[in-house]
This record gives structure tokens, C-alpha cells and sequence, in this order.
């Protein structure tokens, strides 16, 4: 018997109205125009009931914000050993077995682990195979009574405020049971705001630096070396030794970076550096850009064979040139007074399409990891998609909406426009919206700043913020000028910009372009990506791709280039030597990549 089955979403085109200047990005659920009636993708928060209160969760469960002897109790009843959790494992993968009756066994089997195992099995309904999730959901939907995500959340913020005796051990037991990262960052937090009870470390949070979960230790990490007063630079002094003995022995890679990065970022000791760059070759590629996003920041421009290349050897090379630097250069770094401000996170955005026209579209964040990190799934026509600075995510849908949703994916605010197709962020949390014939900025609170029409015709390409306020854009014209300039208020500037005309631009596709400093932009071209200097119009620089659909220039100096033809987003250097690639799967096309 078939494992799996295909749904068809249908696809729903809503035209609306270009709002006057002054006018606010419309709260959801109140009168826009059309109303948007896609049906979300199974998983899909968009149309899920309003979240709980914290009150409301804990009621739900039999709990009260002010007992911290049963919130206590609540997370330990969901906490297992390692070794349960290994069984609990196993029975999740046979959720998968060929045999129909074996997955049956498997599912009864997991009840029979009770409250332990919902956590995990509510991250089984995110597993790659879909007969895993589809049995986890049906487990899960026999198991759960009341909101176990919620509920859990709402505790771990109420012990956070109570402090009870136990506290931390029930949280780090808990942990590696959260069923999402959301959950796990809410609990790490908690630990960094208890570990320090009376100005000593916690006890368990000691005993977690040599715990066999390479979670536990991480969290214990951050904990006892986040946290304290901003002119403290080492919080706990009397167990600073125990941390930094445990994370230069620790043989996780990435739990040794989560250790390194805090005692670099927080402590600002400069004695790790050498161990942060020792530990490049065995990284994963978001944490590659965070430390090389660092030493940038150190040096100013790579050491001779310190760019991290595509293969092992390459990373090794670049460990040893840095490691060079280092010893010559280190003596007169004084990281107490740089103030480091991370420009990457590690993270990428990508928007992939499906042009096989079912509406399941999505935008995903690939994690420090290089794992998904998070995913607005079901997206009809998704165009652009762009995360704002405090986490939320802006997405340009069905030729004609721009969506807002928080960081789980429930949409916060939506308007209607008419043929828009781009979102682009600037430094300063403004948001720029743009259409076919109209240019729109909005303040970081959704107010609607200025508005710019092209007149008569609806030509608009691309375009992008200057540091200055100004907004470049280039247009579809045939004849004469294609790029143009717009004032900090909205108004067109002249008849052009120095440039004046770009022959080649891509219009077979909807393309973004993007600022290199404050004197060049990068434009995708039909059949490449390349550089024009702002002032003079001349090229500085290109890359061949065939129809690239996004483009940006990294911190590095590298290039992030995506194609949609070619269902391919790269990370290329100066020379053009690819360094880091990715395609989407699951019959989707990558159509913009965005690094962060």
C-alpha cells in the first residue's frame, strides 16, 4: 500500500489597492478588501486558534503560575533518561516500518511511555518521512488532551519568576525533550536567568559541564558565563575555571563553538581565539561565516590563504593562515574595548517556489547547522520573503499580498497590493515595499511613509535603499533610461541616475538587487550578476550564472546568488570559485537566498 499521498492546493489570486501615504499595514481580521481564502498546508500555523495566555496553558494542565513544587513535577513527568529516550527513539523510527501492523505496534507502544513522550514525538511530526509524521500526528492526537507546547513554555517562565529548589535540574533534564527550538531557547534562557543563585554557580548547572548530552553541557555553558552585569565581564568567578576547562576538552564540535563563542562574545577573553580557529575545519557552514564574520572584524581583510574554501583542505589552509595572523597579530587586539557587532548570524533565508502551480511555496531559515531552523509553509505564488529585526517575517504572496507573521508563522497584519513582488529591509528597520507601479515605505511599527507611482505604466523592476535614504529602482523601459533615483521622501530625482541605462537586466524573472557599500550595486542579468559603480556607471565586477533571481554581496566580500532556472543558491568568492551551494527539494525551486 502506498506510505503517502499528494494534496492538491488550490491556487486563489486576490487583487487589491495601492494604499494612500499615511495608511498602516491592516491588523488581521479586519477589513482589506478581498479576503485571502487559501487553505494552509497540513503543519501550517497560519489559521491556528489564538495562542493561550500563560494562565490559560497552566489552567489547562492542573497548574498555577505561584506552585513551583508542581511546575516542577510537571516537566520532570516529561523528562526521561537517556536510555528511555533511546527506546522512545526507535519505536518513533518504526512509525515508518513497511509492515502496516509494525507501525501500529509502534504507536501503541510510545502511549505507553505517557507525558515523557509527546515532546518527541511532536518533533516526529517534522520528520523528512512523511509516514513518521503522518503516524506520530496520529499518536500525538490520542495522547495530548491539552496543549503540551504551550503548557510547557508557560512553565518554564513561571518557574523562571519562582525560582524554586530544583529548578535548574528539572530544566537541563528537560531539555533535550523540547519539541522545538522556540521551547529550547525559552529554557536556556531561564537557566542563564537562575544560575546563579546567591552569586554561586548552581550546583546542577556545575554537574551538567560533564553531562553525556552535548545539549545539557551547551546550555550549562551559556548559563554560567551569560547573564551577569554588563561591566562584569567574567560572571561567576569562583567556576570560571571549571567552564573553560570543560569547553576546551569538550569533543563536540559544535557544543565546544556554543562554549568558545560565549567566552569570546560575553567574557571578551581573547585566550580562546586561537581554539575558535583551530576548530574551523570541523564546523558546520553557518558557524564557518559567524567566525569568520569575527576575525574579519579583527583584521580587517583575510590573511593570505585565510579564505574559507569549499572542501576540507581548503579549511585547513585557512585555519593555518589564521592561526598565523593570530600569533602575529594578536598581542595588540584588545577585545574589551572592540565592541564586536556581529554583521552574520549564520543563518541563510530561502524562498523556494513551486512552479508546479500546487500554492506550496515556502520560505525556510537553514539554522547555524545547516539544518531548518524554521519554515512558513503553503504559500501561494510566494515572491519574497524577508526576516525583520525583531524576528518577524515579511512575505510578498500571490502577486498582490504582503503578510507579517511572528516567528511561529500566525500571521500579525496583511494589506493588498496590486502586483506587488519585492520586500527589502534597511539598517534601520524601515521596510520598502515594492510593486509593478508604486514604490511604498513603512516605519518599523507598519505606518505607510511615503508612496511613489510610476505614472501611466506599470514598469517597476527592482530596486533598492541607498544609505543616504534614497531609493534606486530600475524599470522595464525599452527606450532610453532604466534606472532612476527616488529622495528620502519618496520623490523622483531628475530624469535618471549616472547609470542611466542597463541593457542586459533579467526580465524574464522577478529579481532583487543590492548595495555594495555606498558606491556600487549589484544587478542580476540575464545570464550573470555584476557590479556597476555608482558614480561613473562602469562595470567592477561579474559573475556568470544563468538567469539569476537574487543577489548579495556578504560582509566577506563573497556573493550569495540564486537562480531559479537552475534551482540553485550559491556562495561564490571574488574569483568566482563557489564555496557554498544548496538546492531546494521536495519538487520546489529556490527563487531568492538571503544570508543573515
Amino acid at each position: 500500500m502506498p506510505r503517502s499521498c499528494l494534496v492538491l492546493v488550490p491556487f486563489v489570486l486576490v487583487v487589491g489597492l495601492v494604499p494612500a501615504a499615511g495608511q498602516k499595514l491592516q491588523v488581521v481580521g479586519q477589513p482589506v478588501g478581498p479576503a485571502l481564502a487559501p487553505n494552509p498546508a497540513p503543519g501550517n500555523p497560519n489559521g491556528t486558534p489564538p495562542a493561550l495566555t500563560d494562565e490559560e496553558a497552566l489552567k489547562a494542565a492542573g497548574l498555577s503560575a505561584t506552585d513551583g513544587p508542581k511546575l516542577i513535577g510537571y516537566l520532570k513527568q516529561r523528562t526521561v533518561s537517556d536510555s528511555e529516550k533511546g527506546k522512545i527513539d526507535t519505536l518513533i523510527k518504526e512509525l515508518g516500518a513497511d509492515l502496516f501492523a509494525d507501525r501500529i505496534k509502534a504507536g501503541e507502544s510510545l502511549e505507553l511511555f505517557g507525558p515523557a513522550a509527546i515532546g518527541l514525538l511532536k518533533a516526529a511530526e517534522k520528520n523528512v518521512d512523511p509516514e513518521i509524521a503522518y503516524q506520530a500526528t496520529r499518536v500525538l492526537k490520542r495522547m495530548e488532551t491539552i496543549p503540551h507546547s504551550a503548557i510547557a513554555a508557560a512553565a518554564v517562565r513561571a518557574v523562571v519568576k519562582l525560582k524554586p529548589p530544583g529548578a535548574a535540574a528539572a530544566l537541563l533534564g528537560f531539555l533535550p525533550l523540547a519539541d522545538s527550538e522556540a521551547l529550547a531557547q525559552e529554557i536556556r534562557g531561564a537557566l542563564i536567568a537562575i544560575a546563579a543563585p546567591n552569586g554561586s554557580a548552581d550546583p546542577a548547572l556545575i554537574a551538567a559541564l560533564g553531562d553525556a548530552s552535548p545539549l545539557r553541557r551547551g546550555a550549562a555553558y551559556i548559563a554560567l558565563i551569560q547573564g551577569g552585569p554588563a561591566t562584569e565581564r567574567i560572571r561567576i568567578k569562583d567556576a570560571y575555571p571549571q567552564v573553560t576547562a570543560a569547553i576546551r576538552k569538550d569533543a563536540d564540535a559544535e557544543t565546544k563553538f556554543v562554549g568558545l563563542w560565549a567566552l569570546i562574545r560575553t567574557a571578551r577573553d581573547k585566550q580562546f581565539i586561537p581554539d575558535l580557529i583551530d576548530l574551523i575545519p570541523k564546523l558546520s557552514r553557518g558557524r564557518i561565516w559567524q567566525v569568520e564574520d569575527l576575525l574579519l572584524f579583527l583584521a580587517g581583510a583575510p590573511p593570505e590563504g585565510g579564505r574559507f574554501g569549499n572542501t576540507p583542505e581548503k579549511l585547513a589552509k585557512a585555519r593555518d593562515a589564521w592561526l598565523g595572523w593570530w600569533s602575529a597579530q594578536g598581542g595588540a587586539i584588545d577585545l574589551e574595548k572592540k565592541a564586536y557587532k556581529p554583521r552574520i548570524q549564520g543563518q541563510t533565508v530561502l524562498v523556494e517556489s513551486d512552479q508546479r502551480g500546487f500554492g506550496m511555496g515556502r520560505v525556510v531559515c537553514l539554522g547555524q547547522d545547516m539544518k531548518e531552523k524554521w519554515q512558513i509553509a503553503g504559500l501561494n505564488s510566494v515572491m519574497d520573503g524577508r526576516v525583520q529585526a525583531d524576528g518577524s517575517i515579511v512575505t510578498i504572496e500571490n502577486y498582490s499580498s504582503v503578510v507579517v507573521r511572528n516567528a511561529a508563522g500566525v500571521k500579525l497584519r496583511t494589506q493588498l497590493l496590486n502586483q506587488a513582488v519585492a520586500a527589502q529591509l534597511s539598517p534601520d528597520g524601515d521596510l520598502l515595499i515594492l510593486g509593478r507601479q508604486f514604490i511604498n515605505q513603512y516605519s518599523k511599527a507598519g505606518n505607510q511613509t511615503w508612496t511613489y507611482r510610476r505614472p501611466n505604466v506599470a514598469d517597476i523592476h527592482t530596486g533598492c535603499r541607498l544609505p543616504n535614504g534614497e531609493v534606486l529602482f530600475l524599470t522595464q523601459a525599452q527606450q532610453g533610461n532604466n534606472c532612476f533615483r527616488l529622495d528620502a521622501k519618496g520623490q523622483l530625482i531628475g530624469k535618471g541616475t549616472t547609470i542611466g541605462r542597463l541593457p542586459n537586466i533579467n526580465y524574464g524573472y522577478v529579481v532583487t538587487m543590492d548595495l555594495v557599500g555606498s558606491e556600487s550595486i549589484l544587478i542580476c542579468e540575464t545570464n550573470r550578476v555584476a557590479e556597476y559603480d555608482l558614480k561613473t556607471g562602469k562595470e567592477k565586477w561579474k559573475y556568470a550564472t544563468n538567469s539569476p533571481t537574487s543577489v548579495q554581496r556578504l560582509p566577506s566580500g563573497n556573493t550569495l546568488v540564486a537562480s531559479l532556472p537552475q534551482n540553485r543558491a550559491v556562495e561564490v568568492d571574488p574569483s568566482g570559485d563557489v564555496v557554498w551551494e544548496y538546492r531546494a527539494k521536495d519538487g520546489l525551486t529556490i527563487s531568492k537566498a538571503y544570508r543573515r
